[in-house]
């Protein structure tokens, strides 16, 4: 039995508020490094990888069209770079009397023990552990079906989508992908995947060459992209007709097997590979937190984004479970609310620290935007109301890029964003094909 090695001690009397963050996430490291440089705070990050991934771009590393190289930035320098600190390591539960994060064993690939389980004491813990694709019950998606949750899955897939491209170019018989879920994953995904065949082509033929990859999105939902408005849906089908990707709804897959996905009628599509994308819950780990959880094994919390179940515990991104005044639905998991959020946070956690009350948060719905290659860009921005805007062409573009710039200017700084961003625009991967965000 692994002995527990307490790493920090509770702060004392004259000490500066200890602030644990678990998970580094884009949400995550975004609230560590907009608080990392103050200087009535201590602030500790806690990841049980080494580097971060922003996780809206995974489908571009699976799809092979940007290399994770040119994306992950270590925690460890960032900790040093934005003045917090950093603890390696998977959180397998809280002590809330005693206010302590437990971490797990660090094991190396051999399975054995590298480093100890350990504590770290907190004044303030914020649970920013994200959230995963389930399968639903649904037979075979475990066994037959990726889903892109983590680096690793996307390797994997890369790694099945060109030995099954290689496969199709030899044989002259198309590659067929099939992709549950016409979210954002799974639409980004199907773009990006399109974009990735033009690699595969046979550079000695001349003209316009047969198709390598048959691409099938298939939805639950009567209509794809749920949740988007009408016009921005007709022009999302327009385009992702003109990439020549099929897409079906109203499908209740009902098995995943080798070589083909079945729905509950009988009808069945062949499948090489199959990605699971329909859905997200929070990740398992919250449950084992002591907080609670609701249907979507989300943590419920308050308009300040405090645990229902604990005053020194704050969640949020995919992790909480939030209902606007007035709602009856929490507010969607998206990259979008999980920024606002820890902008929020890097607000109102000083104002806590020192006992003083707080507003409530509010989420404010910048819209979604869609970049779809060579088939165009489009998008919905404004403020949730009759004033939306729907564009599309070079100032949708430029919308887009906008969104991840930001991201990288709030974890880097602006100076050291600057200097990603100039080195982005002139990388052979830059611009991805198609992004989604806020769906």
């Amino acid at each position: 039995m692994s002995t527990s090695h307490a790493v920090a001690t509770p702060s004392q009397p004259g000490d500066r508020p200890r602030v644990v963050i678990l998970g580094g996430g884009s949400g995550g490291l975004e609230l560590a490094a907009q608080l990392g440089g103050r200087g009535d705070l201590e602030i500790v990050l806690v990841d049980r990888e080494p580097t971060h991934l922003w996780k809206p771009r995974l489908h571009e590393f699976a799809a092979g069209t940007i290399s994770s190289s040119l994306a992950e930035l270590s925690f460890y320098l960032l900790a040093s770079l934005r003045s917090f600190r950093f603890e390696q390591g998977s959180v397998t539960g809280l002590d809330l009397a005693a206010r302590r994060v437990r971490l797990d064993a660090i094991r190396d690939r051999d399975g054995r023990v590298v480093a100890p389980p350990r504590e770290i004491a907190y004044d303030w813990c914020v649970v920013a552990l994200g959230g995963v694709v389930p399968d639903a019950g649904t037979p075979g998606v475990a066994e037959h079906a990726i889903r892109l949750d983590t680096k690793d899955d996307a390797d994997r897939f890369r790694a099945r989508f060109a030995a099954a491209m290689i496969a199709a170019r030899e044989t002259r018989r198309p590659a067929e992908v099939v992709i549950v879920g016409s979210g954002a994953t799974g639409t980004e995904l199907a773009a990006h995947l399109r974009r990735s065949e033009r690699a595969f082509f046979d550079g000695g033929e001349n003209g316009r060459q047969p198709r390598l990859l048959g691409i099938t999105l298939l939805e639950g939902a009567p209509e794809i992209m749920p949740g988007v408005d009408a016009d921005l849906r007709a022009k999302l089908l327009e385009r992702l007709a003109a990439l020549e990707i099929d897409t079906i709804t109203s499908v209740e897959v009902s098995q995943v097997a080798p070589g083909e996905v079945s729905d509950a009628r009988g009808k069945s599509w062949p499948a090489d590979l199959v990605v699971w994308a329909a859905g997200l819950v929070g990740a398992p780990s919250l449950a084992d937190l002591g907080l609670g959880t609701d249907e979507k094994g989300r943590i419920p919390v308050d308009t300040t984004l405090r645990s229902q179940a604990d005053e020194r515990v704050f969640v949020f991104g995919d992790a909480a479970s939030l209902k606007a005044p007035g709602s009856e639905r929490p507010l969607p998991p998206t990259a979008q609310a999980a920024s606002q959020q820890a902008s929020y946070l890097a607000e109102t956690l000083p104002i806590v620290a020192k006992g003083d009350p707080v507003e409530p948060f509010r989420y404010d719905d910048k819209g979604r935007i869609v970049s779809l290659a060579a088939a165009g860009t489009v998008g919905r921005i404004g403020f949730g109301g009759h004033d939306d805007l729907l564009i599309h062409g070079q100032f949708a573009t430029a919308a887009y890029h906008a969104l991840q710039r930001q991201h990288q200017w709030r974890v880097l700084g602006l100076l050291r964003g600057s200097v990603a961003i100039a080195a982005d625009m002139i990388s052979p991967a830059k611009g991805p094909a198609l992004k989604l965000h806020g769906g």
